[in-house]
C-alpha cells in the first residue's frame, strides 16, 4: 500500500509576554491541513482533502515563585479535549527535586513531549501509532525529577507512577469492534486499578561551540490487560483471572549542529523494545479454543534528519519501522500485541518558517510500505 500525502501547516501563537503570578503566559497555534493520497478505493484519492482547522490554547504560568502549572486544551476534528493539565513544583523540595503532577505527555523518548506542531516533520512515528496511540504516550499521573552530580555533563533522571489511560482507552475502543456478540463476552478486558511505572535517564553533552548530543534511556512497565480468559477449552467451566504485563525499554539520541543563526543540522533517532505476555488462541479444548500464554518481543524505531538553512527554510527525511500494523484497531493479535506483521515508512518534507516560528508552512510527502 502506498500513501501521498500533502499537508501545508500554519500556526500562529499569541505570546503574552507577563509571568506574574496574575498573567500567565497563553499562547494559541491553529493548524490547517490539506492532503491527498493515490491509494485506490479510499475516499480521499486523488483529490485535495481539507482537514477541519485544529487549535491548541496553552496557558502558563507561576502559581508562586516554587511552581508553575500549564493547561493545553485543544480543538481537533470538530472536539475539545484536554491535552495537558498539570502542575510542576520547580523548587523548594529536597535534593532540588522536581515534582510534576497531572495529564501530561509522558517522557518517554525525547519526540514525546514535544507537541507534533513543534516536530521538524510532519507524521508522528509508526512506532508512536502502534505502541502509544494517535495522541502519544498521554497520561494521568507524577513523577520526580532529580538533577544528578555528572559534573560537566547535565543528567536527568525522572521516575513516574501513571494511572495507565495509554493503554486502557485503546482497550476500549477494542471492545467495541470485537464483543458484539455473547460467544465472545469472556474475551472481556478491564486493566483494572493497574497504575503503570515510567521513567528516563537523560544526559546532555556539549561536542563544542557549535554542536551538542542529547542521549536518553527510557523504561515503562506495567498491565497491559487483566480479565478472565479461558484456558481449559470448556466454554462451561469457570475461566481464570489473568494479569498481562508488558515491558518497553527506549533509547533516543539527537545531535544537532549549529553553526550560526542561519545554519541547522539536526540528527536525531530513537528505539523501542517491546516484550509482553499476550493471549493466543489454541487447539480445541472440550468444545471451544483454548487460549494460551506467550510472551513476545518486538520493536521499533525511526531515524530523521533535518537541514535548516538561509534560517528560513528547511528540508529533511525521516525512516520509520515497527512491529504491527500502524492505523489497525487494537485486538490481541494487532498493535503492540503483533509480532508477525511489520511497517515501514519513508518521509520527506520542505519547511518555510517566514518568521521565526510564528508561522510555518510545510509540504510532505509519506511513503509506507506493510509486510
Amino acid at each position: 500500500m502506498r500513501k501521498l500525502h500533502l499537508l501545508f501547516l500554519l500556526f500562529i501563537p499569541v505570546i503574552g509576554v507577563s509571568q506574574t503570578t496574575v498573567n500567565p503566559d497563553v499562547s494559541v497555534i491553529g493548524t490547517f491541513n490539506i492532503f491527498t493520497n493515490n491509494v485506490k478505493h479510499t475516499p480521499e484519492y486523488g483529490k485535495l482533502n481539507f482537514d477541519t482547522p485544529g487549535m491548541e490554547l496553552f496557558v502558563e504560568g507561576y502559581l508562586n515563585p516554587y511552581a508553575r502549572a500549564a493547561i493545553d486544551v485543544a480543538f481537533h476534528e470538530g472536539e475539545f479535549h484536554a491535552e495537558e493539565i498539570y502542575a510542576h513544583i520547580v523548587r523548594g523540595l529536597p535534593l532540588d527535586v522536581q515534582l510534576k503532577a497531572g495529564k501530561y505527555l509522558v517522557g518517554f523518548g525525547k519526540i514525546n513531549t514535544i507537541h507534533p506542531h513543534a516536530w521538524s516533520f510532519i507524521y508522528r512515528p509508526l512506532y508512536h501509532q502502534v505502541y502509544f496511540g494517535d495522541e502519544g504516550f498521554n497520561d494521568i499521573g507524577f513523577d520526580l525529577s532529580f538533577i544528578l552530580p555528572t559534573e560537566e555533563v547535565y543528567t536527568t533522571l525522572d521516575l513516574g507512577i501513571f494511572k495507565g489511560d495509554v493503554l486502557s482507552a485503546n482497550h476500549e475502543h477494542e471492545h467495541e469492534e470485537e464483543h458484539e456478540s455473547e460467544e465472545e463476552d469472556h474475551h472481556e478486558v478491564d486493566r483494572g486499578n493497574s497504575p503503570i511505572f515510567a521513567g528516563r535517564l537523560s544526559s546532555f553533552f556539549s561536542l563544542g561551540d557549535f554542536s551538542n548530543l542529547e542521549v536518553g534511556l527510557s523504561g515503562s512497565y506495567g498491565v497491559h490487560s487483566k480479565g478472565h480468559f479461558n484456558f481449559t477449552g470448556d466454554s462451561t467451566a469457570e475461566h481464570t483471572e489473568k494479569p498481562l504485563y508488558f515491558r518497553y525499554g527506549g533509547i533516543d539520541l539527537k545531535f544537532k549542529y549549529r553553526p550560526d543563526s542561519y545554519t541547522a543540522i539536526t540528527l536525531q533517532g530513537e528505539a523501542v523494545w517491546n516484550h509482553r505476555d499476550v493471549l493466543r488462541e489454541s487447539e480445541i479444548g472440550i468444545n471451544v479454543h483454548k487460549e494460551i500464554e506467550e510472551q513476545i518481543n518486538t520493536f521499533g524505531a525511526f531515524v530523521y534528519a533535518d537541514y535548516r538553512f538561509n534560517r528560513i527554510f528547511s528540508i529533511g527525511a525521516k525512516y520509520d519501522f515497527t512491529y504491527g500494523i500502524a492505523g489497525e484497531e487494537l485486538s490481541f493479535n494487532s498493535l503492540a500485541n503483533d509480532d508477525i506483521n511489520k511497517t515501514h515508512g519513508i518521509e520527506g518534507w520542505f519547511g518555510y518558517y517566514p518568521i521565526e516560528e510564528t508561522l510555518v508552512a510545510r509540504i510532505g510527502v509519506q511513503h509506507l510500505m506493510f509486510s
